[in-house]
């Protein structure tokens, strides 16, 4: 019996360790699989970020390069002029940043085949449209203090694309990153589903495969213990009644010598026969020995 529970002990252990090995390597798996693509999605807010920061920028390079000619302090001028030239550095990071990736920023680069499209596609790409915007407010603030005014060309041209189909190109790049965030969230969200029903089929398939009959066992190792401890009790009972059986009927048991009475264990004094029917299970029938036999007649 020992042994046996030996044996069942261990397997029970076996069994526990592979489940839990099994819901520990599915958290793991799992965890590493979400935190993946919840980083996805934070570049993702990012990148959505930054799409609206160049469209932001356009119209505050439209801004300050009128500013610009129509300040006539030279100090004044100076301090817008830096502000453009700050706005368009922030223009071109941006840009570089969304096409190729920044990790300042958090941008991945890497656009998908529709912004991909929207960026480099013809007839005229966004990426080429935005070189030109920035280089002509760079050529403005590069401008000679008698060239600034509202007949630059440079001007001109920065205040036609700030209220043309740039801005609305602008306004199509952003709502496209905001199209694949909606779409990479909901990917997340399915995610998470997908991670909860494999979570509960793994924990139904134990429950059949593992636990289930563990607990069959178990009850039938019980039942078994139950039914051996009833024999036991039943062996034992029979036990004590023959060792009761047998101490009565065995040792010195006091006779007497004249009437041939027994003493019993309470001192009581019994006819033999009586004494016998009482402990044994024979019967006695009466009659004469021969001489008795003899005696009888003869009387």
């Amino acid at each position: 019996m020992e042994q046996w529970e030996s044996k069942f002990i261990k397997n029970m252990t076996l069994r526990y360790v592979f489940a839990l090995s099994v819901l520990a390597l599915i958290a793991v798996v799992a965890d590493h699989v979400l935190q993946d693509n919840i980083q996805t999605e934070q570049n993702r807010g990012a990148v959505i970020n930054s799409g609206g920061r160049l469209r932001m920028l356009s119209q505050r390079i439209a801004l300050l390069s009128l500013e610009l000619t129509h300040t006539q302090p030279p100090e004044s001028r100076n301090r817008v002029r830096e502000e453009l030239l700050l706005a368009v550095a922030h223009m071109e990071v941006s840009l570089n940043g969304l096409i190729h990736g920044d990790v300042v920023l958090h941008l991945p680069g890497n656009p998908s085949a529709e912004l991909r499209e929207l960026y480099f596609g013809a007839p005229v790409s966004l990426l080429a449209e935005t070189q030109k915007f920035v280089a002509a407010a760079q050529a403005l603030c590069r401008a000679p203090e008698n060239e600034l005014h509202t007949q630059n060309l440079h001007l001109q041209y920065i205040q036609l694309k700030a209220s043309s189909d740039f801005l609305e190109r602008l306004d199509e790049l952003v709502k496209v990153y905001q199209r694949e965030g909606e779409v990479g969230i909901a990917r997340l969200q399915k995610l998470e589903r997908l991670v909860m029903v494999i979570t509960v089929f793994v924990l139904f398939l134990m429950a059949l495969l593992i636990f289930r009959p563990m607990v069959k066992r178990i009850h039938a190792h019980f039942v078994e213990r139950s039914q051996a401890e009833v024999e036991r009790e039943k062996l034992i009972a029979d036990l004590r009644t023959a060792l009761a059986n047998v101490k009565t009927l065995s040792g010195l048991i006091p006779i007497c010598s004249g009437c041939k009475k027994i003493r019993d264990d309470h001192g009581y004094w019994n006819h033999l026969e009586a004494y016998l029917e009482r402990h044994s299970n024979a019967d006695f029938t009466h009659g004469f020995c021969p001489e008795c036999q003899r005696m009888f007649e003869e009387s």
